[in-house]
């Protein structure tokens, strides 16, 4: 079970640092949607990235503690 909690954890923070780059660095304009900003971390605020980065891997440790069964959130 401490191997799967791990694996959460370690999952979470990379999926996160990956997104969070990606939605920062990126600017991908497809049609009427475009992915990410195109900017940088000193003109987005590091404020802002912090809080982006904690979002994305909450959101992903939960689902991940879901999908694995880790029992990190009790039902």
């Amino acid at each position: 079970m401490t191997i799967k909690r791990w694996i959460v954890v370690i999952a979470s923070i990379v999926v996160a640092a990956l997104l969070t780059y990606v939605v920062i660095y990126v600017h991908l304009p497809l049609g009427p949607v475009t992915i990410g900003f195109g900017s940088d971390v000193a003109k987005f605020a590091y404020s802002n990235v912090v809080l982006l980065f904690l979002s994305l891997a909450g959101f992903f440790g939960i689902w991940l503690d879901y999908f694995l069964g880790t029992k990190f959130l009790k039902s």
